[in-house]
């Protein structure tokens, strides 16, 4: 899907290490000429040593991929467990195109089945933040993100509404963003251990059910 000349978006995790590798790949055996962003150190340093460019994210990007934590039929998106979530939003969403690796596991019917949402918070009001969403049950990790942010994994309850969620957190002081992403299902990409993949909404047009 990477064309001749792009600036890439590059993914934080197992399954974005993986394109990360198949890209420097084409660059390697094809000649591609790409640039490239990170969205973690440890992306960052993967590329590197791949030979992958990398440059400063100065301008939206033309292609971007990433792995999740799970993904829905509908496209709701959790990510955020590697900690890199607010690069990842400004990557993924000011990218051209942005597509989602998963393997089948990660797919299901709600975003319950993974139970936890990522929140980014600003050290100084992190325990503010803890005690305003006391009903979400919050745990603080105790290493920071690359940007020296907090991260506070809520534990919303079984069945609830994650949007409104997602727009009542945006909304307490201190607090940077969430892991909660929106995509087409067209640009999610399920893959199968034989190397095989299909789009969801392939799978969701043959009537595939997730649990």
């Amino acid at each position: 899907m990477i064309e001749d000349g792009q600036f890439v978006g590059l993914g934080t995790g197992r399954a974005a290490a993986a394109g990360i590798r198949a890209l420097a790949a084409r660059i390697k055996d094809e000649g591609l000429s790409v640039t490239a962003v990170a969205t973690s150190l440890q992306s960052e340093a993967l590329a590197t040593e791949l030979g992958i460019p990398l440059v400063a994210m100065d301008r939206p990007v033309d292609f971007a991929f990433d792995g999740a934590d799970v993904v829905t039929p509908t496209g709701l998106v959790i990510k955020g467990a590697g900690g890199a979530l607010v690069r990842e939003r400004v990557v993924d969403d000011t990218a051209g195109r942005f597509v989602v690796l998963v393997d089948e596991p990660k797919v299901a019917g709600h975003p319950s089945s993974w139970g936890t949402l990522p929140v980014a918070v600003v050290p100084f009001a992190a325990d503010f933040v803890a005690h305003q969403t006391a009903d979400l049950a919050p745990s603080r990790r105790p290493e920071h993100s690359d940007d020296e942010l907090i991260i506070l994994d809520m534990r919303p309850p079984q069945g609830a509404a994650w949007h409104p969620l997602h727009a009542r957190l945006r909304q307490i002081p201190g607090v940077v963003d969430t892991g909660l992403f929106d995509v087409s299902i067209e640009n999610v990409l399920v893959g199968e251990p034989d190397g095989t993949c299909q789009t969801l909404a392939q799978l969701v047009g043959e009537g595939h059910i997730f649990l």
